[in-house]
Formats: C-alpha cells, sequence, structure tokens
C-alpha cells in the first residue's frame, strides 16, 4: 500500500471528488444526522459557553455519540459513561475548551500547530467520555461538537486508516492523535478556499466535517480492504 504522502496528494488533488462520493455512498442516515444537526444547532443558538451548561445541549449529544456507534447494547461493545458523569467530565473541561473557541483548523499557521494539538490533547486526555480503556475516537466525536470548527471526529475506520493505511493497535493515542492531527491540519490548510464553499451542505456542516467527509470518501473508494 501507498504511504501517507500519496493519499494526502491524492485526496487534495481530487478533493471534491471524493466528497461527492461520500453523498453518493450516503454512509450517515437516521439518528446519526438527525442528533447531530439538532446538537449543533442548539450549539450555535446558545453559544459554547452557555451550551456548556444546557442539559438539552448534553441529551442532543449524547444522543448523537450513541448513534455514532459509541453504544452498543450487551455485555460487548463501546459503552458512553453514565449521563451524570458525561455532564460532569465535559464541564470540568469547560475553561480549556472556551480559550480554542475562536480557532479554526483551517486558519492554524504552521508555527502555532503544536501548541494548538497538545491544548485539544489535554482536553481529550482528561475526558472520560468512554467506559473503556480508549478516550481518543469517544472524546473526539464529543468535542467535535463543541469545537466544529478546530476537532474533526476521528474514528478507526476511516481517520486513523487514512493516516496509518491500517488500522494502528501500537502506540499511544497521543500519538494517534498528534500524527492524526497533522494529517488533518495538512489537508484543511491546503483546500482552505475550498473547504468553506461546502460548509452547509446536507452533512458537511461544518470545516472539520468537510475534512472528514473527504476522507470517508477516499477510504471507501480506495481503501476499501483492511488490513
Amino acid at each position: 500500500m501507498r504511504g501517507l504522502e500519496h493519499r494526502i496528494k491524492e485526496l487534495c488533488d481530487n478533493f471534491e471528488f471524493y466528497l461527492r462520493r461520500f453523498d453518493e455512498l450516503n454512509p450517515f442516515t437516521g439518528p446519526s444526522v438527525y442528533f447531530h444537526l439538532k446538537t449543533l444547532g442548539r450549539l450555535n443558538s446558545l453559544g459554547l459557553s452557555k451550551a456548556l451548561e444546557d442539559r438539552l445541549f448534553f441529551e442532543y449529544l449524547y444522543a448523537t455519540l450513541a448513534s455514532w456507534g459509541m453504544h452498543r447494547m450487551g455485555p460487548k461493545g463501546a459503552k458512553l459513561v453514565e449521563f451524570a458523569d458525561f455532564i460532569e467530565t465535559l464541564q470540568r473541561q469547560k475553561s480549556k475548551i472556551l480559550n480554542l473557541r475562536r480557532v479554526k483548523l483551517t486558519q492554524v499557521r504552521e508555527e502555532e500547530l503544536n501548541r494548538i494539538m497538545n491544548r485539544l490533547w489535554e482536553i481529550l486526555s482528561n475526558l472520560r467520555i468512554s467506559s473503556s480503556e480508549t478516550q481518543l475516537i469517544a472524546g473526539s466525536k464529543a468535542l467535535h461538537h463543541l469545537l466544529p470548527h478546530l476537532l474533526p471526529p476521528i474514528d478507526r475506520q476511516h481517520t486513523l486508516r487514512f493516516v496509518y493505511g491500517y488500522n494502528p493497535t501500537y502506540g499511544s493515542e497521543e500519538q494517534w492523535f498528534k500524527r492524526a492531527y497533522s494529517c488533518l491540519w495538512r489537508i484543511g490548510f491546503r483546500k482552505r478556499d475550498v473547504i468553506p464553499q461546502w460548509v452547509g451542505k446536507g452533512f458537511h456542516t461544518s470545516e472539520t466535517k468537510v475534512i472528514d467527509n473527504a476522507i470517508i470518501g477516499y477510504v471507501k473508494t480506495r481503501m476499501k480492504r483492511s488490513r
């Protein structure tokens, strides 16, 4: 399999093609879209500070994460923490989250990247969204709905496969996050003039979701076989 540099170049050279592929494949429907839109709508109407004190916002977000595969019935599979703990873990990071509310991924300068990544990781590493040992996937999906212009949702099936060429099982979550975020930043920086044109169309709900959707379109088109 060709390396990450090739994948980034191919994605950026054909960015809108892979966004159209995402739309054609229509991988997300029903509650996964409905509650995502409800969550972002509540965020936009209240503002970030008030949303972090709003029970309905947290209910929408909790439902979004469940519909995004973060909670499955039965003894096995992903599990969210209890709702009261979910609210508490996010509210404990409120000041750090608010400090990043005006930062946009596509406008971060290269010399600022490490500082932003470290601040994001400080938040993510202190969140307890999932009852499993790993927190990156659930944490990034939750934080995406608070900082939608700064942090895309990260998953194994698409994001980490794009970055690594397969689903990584070695290394720390911090290493996975920083390598993935550096990659996402490079794509966002290169396509910063195109990305805003897609925001607001269907499931392209923010600049970082546009990047995420392009990656999903790429992986589902070009990386069908898993290792």
